[in-house]
């Protein structure tokens, strides 16, 4: 099994490198960095990433929302090709105005779509480029 450093970079209880194991682990990590990751932030790979900065002072309605849809996916689809969108929904928050969360539902395309991942996750993507996982 392989192995990949945990992001972010952290150290585990005995003082070693954190790595992730876990396939699908492994697999949200790498569409997280390329979700979280503005072009021009990497110096050798200056393309990476996905510019959502011209989603920042947009409006919330059907056109953005679809917008970041086809932003997300077409950086996902060009940086992680093994990775498949199933689904990305940006969440307006009411009680917040200007606060967006795009939650990016993963799988593998090898698999099947129902059987994808044992353990879900949602990567949130928040305003300033800051990501969670729930």
């Amino acid at each position: 099994m392989s192995k990949q450093l945990s992001v972010p970079f952290s150290l585990d209880s005995s003082g070693k490198v954190a790595v992730v194991e876990h396939p699908d682990r492994q697999l949200a990590q790498r569409v997280r960095a390329v979700v979280a990751t503005s072009p021009t932030e990497r110096v050798m790979q200056p393309d990476f990433g996905t510019d959502l900065r011209a989603f920042l002072f947009a409006s919330n309605d059907a056109i953005t929302r679809d917008a970041l849809r086809h932003t997300v996916q077409a950086s996902t689809s060009r940086w992680e090709p093994k990775a498949v969108v199933k689904a990305i929904e940006p969440v307006m928050r009411e009680d917040e105005q200007g606060i967006a969360d795009v939650f990016v539902d993963i799988g593998y395309s090898n698999t099947d779509p129902e059987a994808t991942s044992a353990q879900p996750e949602d990567i949130v993507i928040r305003p300033g480029g800051r990501v969670d996982v729930y």
